[in-house]
């Protein structure tokens, strides 16, 4: 169950929601890139820092990613590495997720299909 956002991150318009245990991150889009990268893993870090360790993002508004982008979830994953914490990501779309396969990141990074599937896969890492 979505609850209504605790905070959102202004630089980059990320919204922020608990959602069934975990915390559920929405990348705005349209790009995850060097602009970008830097306001959502800051703010995955600061949730991290505030014991906020299990934490699903959501690429659904996401068209394009770099390798900042890619560099940010990586980091993001080894932030919330188990025992730890965890890290998934969902919603991921149909234009990024070749890159993910091509950069093997889809055999590293938890990802379901929807936040509801998601957290429960967060929740039981």
């Amino acid at each position: 169950m979505l609850k209504a956002p605790f905070y959102t991150v202004a630089s980059l318009d990320l919204e922020i929601l608990a959602l069934d245990g975990c915390t559920l991150v929405r990348v705005p889009g349209p790009r995850l890139d060097a602009a970008s990268a830097p306001a959502l893993k800051n703010a995955v870090v600061d949730l991290a820092n505030a014991g906020k360790l299990r934490v699903v993002v959501s690429l659904s508004r996401v068209e394009q990613i770099d390798s900042s982008g890619l560099g940010a979830l990586i980091a993001l994953h080894k932030t919330l590495e188990p025992p730890r914490g965890r890290l998934v990501i969902c919603e991921v779309p149909a234009k990024v997720q070749p890159i993910l396969k091509l950069t093997r990141l889809d055999r590293i990074l938890a990802q379901a299909a929807d936040p509801a599937a998601a957290a429960a896969l967060a929740s039981a890492g």
